[in-house]
């Protein structure tokens, strides 16, 4: 075993310390999070068998009437997928934790395994975003959690979140990652959250005992509060529809602005009095940044979406501060 004051043995002339130490450990950790996502994409790939599809479906016909008047048949299955697996039938969950068990080869994995067996349910308040997690304080007992992030996109403080969560195998407190369906909801249905945080406080059940009987609880009144499964708020829909309708009126396909705009818009948040000022920022700004190559003067945009030069303007330059921050 090389020792950390011992030549590297790579031949650099360094010690191991200084030199590849820190990779080998880079790619241990690779290694780990690899397995760990891979024995999660096992059982999403194998499970529920054919023999358990039928009950399976049988609860999914007890939500969908409930949450289908608002909700796509996609994510109703999504989320009655989770109940199924963690509260109707943990049976499958845990056989397939100790099957995978026994193919495993690393202990750390194995270890890690031991400590899945029964996922949190998790409802909460984004409090701080940080590289790779970002912090969530949990609705039903105040317990913050360090949740992995699964992609850069922006993640604004206050939003809501929803998933079942297990140890994330890093050994620090209260680190976590969602097992399956991860779920973000703007700050206007955090009335759902504190109906239901109130329902399971006047109960008198352990919050295990409340989710596992009430979890449709939680999605009917984010239905009946007008939930709709959706990314964005209403108006923030409203400045991509007028981003995209302009794009296809002048014969203009630019995905790159697009995905810049929904950014914005989820980690800026700007309170525009019309959805078309920021719209026309917007395209003033791709103008700007060659992102298009039609021109257009200010005026020429301002007209098109019906707002004053001086709204374009003021997103146009919040658009830029934004990418100077992001990059």
């Amino acid at each position: 075993m090389v020792g950390r004051n011992d030549p590297c043995p790579c031949g650099s002339g360094k010690k191991y310390k200084k030199c590849c130490e820190g990779k080998q450990q880079t790619t241990a950790l690779t290694v780990f999070n690899e397995e760990i996502e891979n024995v999660l994409q096992t059982f999403y790939t194998n499970y529920p068998e054919r023999k358990d599809i039928r009950e399976f479906m049988e609860l999914v016909k007890v939500w969908a009437p409930k949450l289908e008047k608002k909700l796509h048949r996609e994510l109703v299955e999504a989320v009655a997928l989770d109940e199924y697996f963690f509260h109707k039938r943990p049976d499958i969950w845990t056989g397939f934790l100790k099957r995978m068990e026994k193919k495993l080869i690393r202990p750390s994995t194995i270890e890690l395994l031991k400590s899945w067996t029964t996922p949190i349910f998790f409802i909460g308040t984004v409090e701080s975003v940080e590289d790779k997690y970002f912090t969530a304080i949990s609705a039903l007992d105040n317990q913050a959690y360090m949740i992995q992030r699964e992609s850069p996109k922006p993640i604004p403080i206050g939003m809501r979140v929803f998933s079942f969560l297990l140890p994330d195998g890093s050994k620090q407190e209260n680190h976590v990652l969602a097992v399956s369906t991860l779920i973000f909801f703007h700050k206007e249905h955090a009335i759902s959250f504190e109906d239901f945080t109130a329902s399971y406080k006047a109960s008198g059940l352990t919050i295990e005992e409340f989710t596992q009987k009430n979890h449709l609880l939680l999605w009917e009144g984010l239905v009946e509060n007008g939930y709709e499964g959706e990314e964005f708020t209403p108006f923030e829909q409203d400045v991509l529809e007028q981003v995209k309708a302009f794009l296809v009126e002048h014969s203009i396909e630019n995905d790159k602005l697009l995905v810049t705009v929904e950014d914005y818009l989820v980690e800026q948040q700007p309170t525009a009095r019309k959805a078309g000022a920021i719209a026309a920022g917007a395209i003033r700004f791709a103008q700007e940044q060659n992102y298009i190559d039609k021109k257009f003067t200010v005026k020429e945009i301002a007209d098109s979406f019906g707002v004053a030069a001086s709204s374009l303007n003021k997103y146009y330059q919040d658009l830029l501060a934004f990418q100077v921050k992001a990059s």
